[in-house]
């Protein structure tokens, strides 16, 4: 839609109240008139550019880091994980510990489940092996005292 100019006469807003010629007054406010829209037009078209220049860069920004948290390893995952939850008001080391676990290849995962799992099993033999070297450690602290 072209806007309207002052020199439009033919224009209802462009004529005077009484269908003769518009004076200089007149034409004057219209084209202060004129003047307002097409500002208020260009301003409109300068926020759309600028907000859809903005959306674009975020965009780009957000896939940087997707990019770095994917290649950038566990330091980076852990680190990415711990921005996030901190700026979503949750615990910043359980989100580096999602954040590291989730940067780690499948095979890396299944190895790290395989040694929770034989830590678990392995316990109560490590406990047993730690108690008698205690035992053993008396034993001898004993007899050592004894001489």
């Amino acid at each position: 839609m072209r806007p309207t100019t002052a020199l439009e006469i033919d224009d209802p807003r462009h004529v005077s109240t009484n269908g003769s010629r518009p004076s200089d007054s007149e034409r004057r406010a219209a084209a202060v008139e004129d003047l307002k829209d097409s500002l208020k037009e260009l301003l409109r078209s300068a926020l759309r550019a600028t907000t859809g220049i903005v959306l674009d860069k975020v965009e780009d920004l957000a896939a940087m880091f997707e990019r770095s948290a994917s290649t950038g390893g566990l330091a980076m995952g852990g680190l990415l994980g711990a921005v996030r939850a901190g700026m979503a008001g949750s615990n910043p080391i359980w989100g580096a510990f999602k954040g590291a676990i989730g940067a780690m290849s499948p095979g890396m995962r299944a190895a790290l489940v395989a040694v929770l799992v034989l830590a678990i099993l392995l316990l109560p033999i490590t406990v047993v092996v730690l108690l008698v070297a205690l035992v053993v450690l008396i034993v001898v602290a004993a007899a050592r005292a004894t001489e």
